[in-house]
């Protein structure tokens, strides 16, 4: 399969994602309050931790793409065969793809130390 195609493909179903997660703004002058409940559900939950439990589902989300694009490197180094092109592909892709889950690790630690912070 082309890589190229594979990026997009991920790419386009990631951008969906994005844009069919639902997101509510509060602009509220008193700061932040508690999501109110609706008619048959348990507690109200803060929009601050409704905002990390999204965030950290995105954030998850990434790293299963990421292991993906692991695999699909290690699987394309194996079947390399001797081919030094392909190997170096394969080696690109699997380097960006570790370097993704280092982002994607430094901007959980980021988010979830900035609500906390807010919170506080």
């Amino acid at each position: 399969m082309n890589m190229k195609k594979v990026l997009v493909g991920v790419t386009a179903l990631s951008m969906l994602g994005f844009l069919a997660a639902p997101t509510v703004a509060f602009a509220l002058p008193t700061g932040f309050t508690t999501v109110t409940n609706f008619e048959g559900t348990q507690g109200g939950v803060d929009v601050l931790a409704a905002i990390r439990n999204v965030v950290n589902a995105l954030l998850a989300l990434a790293a299963i793409i990421a292991a993906i694009f692991i695999i699909i490197g290690g699987v394309q180094y194996i079947t390399s065969a001797g081919d030094e092109d392909a190997a170096a592909t394969a080696k690109n892709t699997l380097i960006y793809a570790l370097l993704g889950v280092v982002v994607i690790i430094l901007s959980a630690v980021l988010v979830n130390f900035i609500i906390t912070a807010v919170q506080a």
